[in-house]
């Protein structure tokens, strides 16, 4: 059996159908990178949020659930569209002394951590800058499991950063928490939203 020549098959062709070939892998080529663009588009997209009450506005990921009922935050936001633990953006205030830094809420925060959280553990404390403010940061983790029996999980193991600004009398309180495994890929809303708060 003779082998197959692949340059003697494409010779047999007739021009026109190797330009049809040509055109064809260049229209998918092209469908496929249109299609690339539209999903990165779809990511990165935002909506403005402001809360006229406590004078925050910023940048919230696109599509995903905004609630503002709850009375102890100014803001939570959570990407309900994947499964398992739903990403998660939260603000909140707290009232402090007109002595109070970032360090010291964040010593509270950390403090608290163990009765708020299962299996809480500390990862990392920090000084950064917010925009012209001085910001103290906690990064930790704790154990997350459904609470209904019916609707019972394997639990999640949760990565979450609290990141503190003081303003007057209140100190200022952004949240991010997101499954560990998908942390750094996620991180990048947070540090979106971040760069687009005003307080």
């Amino acid at each position: 059996m003779r082998p197959f020549d692949f340059e003697t098959h494409n010779a047999d062709l007739p021009p026109r159908t190797r330009i049809n070939s040509i055109l064809m892998l260049l229209t998918a080529l092209g469908m496929f990178a249109l299609g690339m663009y539209y999903r990165n588009d779809a990511l990165t997209a935002t909506v403005a949020f402001r809360d006229e009450i406590n004078g925050i506005s910023a940048q919230l990921p696109a599509n995903w659930l905004i609630n503002t009922d709850d009375p102890n935050v100014v803001l939570r936001v959570e990407d309900v569209g994947g499964s398992g633990f739903n990403t998660r953006i939260q603000i909140s205030i707290q009232t402090v002394g007109p002595d109070a830094t970032p360090r010291n809420v964040i010593d509270q925060l950390s403090v608290q951590g163990p009765f708020q959280f299962p299996s809480y553990g500390l990862l990392e404390t920090r000084s950064i800058r917010l925009g012209e403010d001085e910001a103290t940061l906690i990064e930790y983790y704790y154990v997350a499991s459904e609470t209904n029996p019916f609707l019972e999980t394997i639990p999640v193991v949760v990565q979450g950063i609290d990141l503190v600004v003081i303003r007057g009398n209140q100190a200022i309180i952004f949240t991010f928490q997101d499954d560990r495994r998908t942390f750094e890929q996620k991180r990048r809303y947070f540090d979106r939203f971040l760069a687009s708060v005003e307080y």
